[in-house]
């Protein structure tokens, strides 16, 4: 066979696979459209509740009638007014486990003192890494992974004048909030991503959920946030927490079939990623207050769900728990 006749049929061959191939993500784009219509179909009446939920949970932290969770990187801040000692606190905290107790958080506080910006400026973190001290623990951590995690703030925060005047060159330090964003612009890339980018070797377990949930605290002010950075809405993502997948497969549970928990909390349309994370939180506190109809309600949602049946609303206000926060 002429070898011109070999190569014609090698390109026809990958024509035609091209094709197929391409034709096979076609009718998985199609499915998956179809499958997120289905959902928005059938929780239309659902998802405008897990706003209302997140709203008033958000509310309800703030005023004090529904506990806040223990959640480290809020609470270490919240015994500091300074906005510099806050976002130190609020670093510190990334060391903690997330469902850390008291304890650790006490532990904590008596390390970083009544001045967390003072500690830091004056590199008392050092002391961690030396000698036999760096294997202790505070709070559950060995000291030589703190250490690990502010001497590399420190080197990120460091800026080096000249003064004039004195003939002499100046070392200060930046604020955390303008290390990260200048990381950001210098790498055009989200607040996530140069947090990732400094953080990625300080041996910070939960790694992504706690960076997530980082930037929640500091970026927001609503629920527990402490709004001490400006981040844009739309760079601040959900924390994925152990309990959330379990929580979102309850309302759709079709949801792997769309892509990954990211693109399925999307969809929900709520006003925000973040009020994704405190409707699960709003909806555990309802759990424990209302258990016997929150289980009613999740049992006939699903019921409806699989069956395709397009309820009333007044049949959905009716099974829905009221909100008593």
């Amino acid at each position: 066979m002429p070898v011109s006749v070999v190569k014609n049929m090698s390109r026809e061959m990958k024509k035609e696979n091209f094709d197929h191939a391409f034709k096979l993500k076609e009718r998985e784009e199609i499915r998956k459209r179809n499958i997120a219509n289905y959902f928005l179909n059938q929780s239309k009446c659902h998802r405008p509740w897990m706003q209302e939920l997140a709203d008033r949970y958000k509310d309800g932290v703030r005023t004090g009638t529904v506990a806040a969770p223990l959640i480290p990187m809020a609470v270490l801040p919240s015994y500091y007014k300074g906005k510099t000692d806050r976002e130190i606190a609020a670093f510190a905290a990334l060391h903690i486990a997330a469902d850390g107790d008291f304890e650790r958080i006490q532990a904590f506080r008596e390390l970083l003192g009544d001045s967390p910006s003072k500690w830091f400026a004056k590199r008392e973190f050092v002391r961690l890494s030396v000698g036999r001290g760096q294997r202790k623990r505070t709070g559950g951590v060995e000291n030589w992974k703190i250490a690990k995690l502010f001497d590399k703030l420190w080197d990120e925060s460091l800026r080096c004048s000249y003064d004039t005047d004195a003939g002499d060159s100046v070392v200060e330090l930046n604020q955390l909030s303008v290390t990260v964003g200048d990381i950001a612009k210098e790498q055009r890339c989200s607040y996530f991503d140069a947090l990732t980018y400094l953080l990625e070797d300080c041996c910070v377990g939960q790694f992504f959920y706690k960076l997530r949930l980082l930037l929640l605290v500091l970026g927001t002010g609503d629920g527990f946030g402490l709004n001490l950075w400006e981040i844009p809405k739309e760079q601040l993502q959900c924390p994925l927490a152990d309990g959330l997948r379990d929580f979102i497969k309850t309302w759709f549970p079709d949801y792997r079939r769309i892509g990954n928990l990211d693109d399925a909390i999307r969809l929900f349309g709520l006003s925000g990623e973040c009020d994704f994370f405190y409707a699960w939180l709003g909806y555990k506190e309802l759990q424990k207050r209302n258990p016997k109809e929150c289980s009613l309600y999740a049992t006939r949602y699903q019921t409806w769900y699989d069956l395709g049946s397009r309820m009333k609303k007044y049949r959905w206000n009716g099974i829905q728990p009221k909100i008593p926060f």
